[in-house]
C-alpha cells in the first residue's frame, strides 16, 4: 500500500498575531502623538502673548472735584498676570488674574493741583518677568479761571429819564468748562443775560427813571462753580446830578 503524503494547511495564527501586534503599535503611536499634540496645544494656550488694550489712558476732571474718573483695560493672556501702578492717584482693580479679564483704572482728582499729571500701569505675565506691557496714563486737572471786563462801570447824568447801555464780558482764562450765573439787586440796573456756558457777554441797562438826585451803586455778581476767581464782583455806579 502506497501512502500519499498529507497536505498540511498553513496556520493563520502567526498572521493574526502579527496584525494584532501591528494594531497595538499603531494605537500606541497615536496615543503618544495625541498626548504630544495636546501638550503642545496646552502649552500654546498657556504661553499665549500678553496683550493689553487700549495702549494708553487719558482723562480729565475739574479741580476741586472728588469723584474718581474710571476707564477700562482689557488684559488677555493664556496664563496668570499681575498689575502695578507708579502713582498714588491711580487705582487698579483687580491687580492680578488669569486669562482674559477687564481691569478698572480709577483716577482720583482729589488733592491734585491743576495741570497735567502723568503716570503708568504695568501688566506683567506671572510666568515670565520679561513679558510685560506698560500703559501710559495722562490725567489733566482742569481749572477754569473766571475773568470779567471791565472791572467797574460808572455813568453820570442830569436827566431824570436817561438810559445807559453797557456790556460786561465774561472770559475763561483757564482750562475746562466755565458755567456761570449772574445776579444783582437794584431795579435801576437790568441784566440782559443771567447765565451762560463758556465765554459770553452780559448786556447792562442803567435807567434813572424814578431816581432822585444822588449816587447809586449796585454789584453784579458772577458765580462759576469750580472756577478760580469765582465769585467775581463788578461795581456799577449811577450818578444823577441836578
Amino acid at each position: 500500500m502506497i501512502l500519499t503524503p498529507r497536505r498540511v494547511r498553513p496556520s493563520l495564527r502567526p498572521v493574526v498575531v502579527s496584525l494584532a501586534a501591528g494594531s497595538a503599535v499603531l494605537l500606541f503611536g497615536l496615543l503618544v502623538n495625541g498626548c504630544r499634540i495636546n501638550r503642545l496645544l496646552g502649552r500654546s494656550a498657556a504661553d499665549g502673548p500678553l496683550q493689553v488694550s487700549p495702549a494708553a489712558v487719558r482723562d480729565s476732571a475739574l479741580a476741586g472735584t472728588t469723584a474718581p474718573r474710571r476707564s477700562s483695560l482689557q488684559v488677555t493672556t493664556g496664563g496668570s498676570w499681575f498689575a502695578t501702578n507708579d502713582s498714588p492717584w491711580i487705582g487698579v482693580t483687580p491687580m492680578n488674574g488669569s486669562g482674559r479679564r477687564t481691569v478698572t483704572i480709577a483716577l482720583d482728582p482729589e488733592r491734585l493741583e491743576p495741570g497735567t499729571h502723568e503716570g503708568s500701569v504695568t501688566v506683567s505675565a506671572a510666568e515670565s518677568v520679561e513679558s510685560q506691557v506698560t500703559i501710559p496714563v495722562t490725567f489733566e486737572i482742569q481749572q477754569p479761571i473766571l475773568v470779567l471786563d471791565p472791572r467797574s462801570i460808572t455813568r453820570t447824568t442830569e436827566s431824570s429819564n436817561r438810559e445807559f447801555f453797557d456790556t460786561l464780558e465774561v472770559r475763561n482764562d483757564g482750562t475746562g468748562p466755565l458755567v456761570w450765573t449772574a445776579s444783582n439787586k437794584s431795579a435801576w440796573l437790568t441784566l440782559g443775560t443771567v447765565a451762560g456756558v463758556g465765554e459770553g457777554k452780559i448786556p447792562l441797562k442803567l435807567a434813572t427813571s424814578g431816581l432822585a438826585v444822588g449816587t447809586y451803586r449796585d454789584t453784579v455778581v458772577v458765580v462759576a462753580v469750580g472756577a478760580s476767581g469765582s465769585p467775581a464782583r463788578i461795581v456799577v455806579t449811577l450818578r444823577r446830578r441836578r
